[in-house]
């Protein structure tokens, strides 16, 4: 089998902000050869799959900057230093949307874009939802959104989900509705 891993050779950092950071990797290929890789580094990420008991999916309507474009998404923010994914996810969706939920599990976590980011999302699914307060941050404007499970698996097939994050969220919905996922807290 052809060995696949690269050698950090040598590492600049480009920038380095409040939440991301930018660094050049020059890096030894399996051939022998160097090549440079260029990685925005980030802390992370919670996504909660919140499903009422109407099979609703709770979601989060946000203009994105990067897209220019307003999304449609499940909640999610970066957890506090130390925080559990599960407790990120409890907070981020009270703040975001007004829901608190009684019971939160963590699913599965994947990196959001790996050919350039570190970043990696922890996916909760967040069930038995009381309606509360929202709770924003000053600089956060989103729309809590209620959608029928059903209703977003149809958004999705036609494209009208465009958040690769939501996208994983409405499948785990799927799957949990479907009796293919534990709902039990661990």
């Amino acid at each position: 089998m052809t060995e696949l891993k690269e050698k950090t050779i040598k590492t600049e950092r480009l920038y380095k902000g409040s939440l991301l950071g930018l660094k050049k990797d020059t890096v030894e290929l399996p051939n022998g050869r160097q090549s440079t890789r260029e990685i925005v580094e980030h802390p992370g990420a919670v996504a909660v799959v919140a499903v009422t008991k109407d099979q609703e999916l709770v979601l989060v309507r946000q203009y994105r900057m990067p897209t220019k474009e307003i999304l449609l998404e499940v909640p999610a923010g970066v957890p506090l230093k130390g925080e559990k994914a599960e407790a990120a996810a409890l907070r981020e969706l009270e703040e975001e949307t007004g829901y608190r939920a009684k019971k939160v599990k963590k699913i599965c976590e994947g990196y959001a874009s790996p050919g350039y980011s570190d970043e990696l999302i922890q996916f909760c699914l967040a069930l038995d939802l009381e309606q509360v307060k929202q709770n924003l941050d000053e600089d956060e404007f989103v729309e809590p959104v209620l959608i029928d499970l059903e209703a977003a698996a149809d958004m999705l097939e036609r494209g009208q989900v465009r958040d690769n994050k939501t996208m994983v969220g409405i499948h785990i919905a799927q799957l949990y509705i479907e009796g293919k996922l534990d709902e039990r807290t661990s």
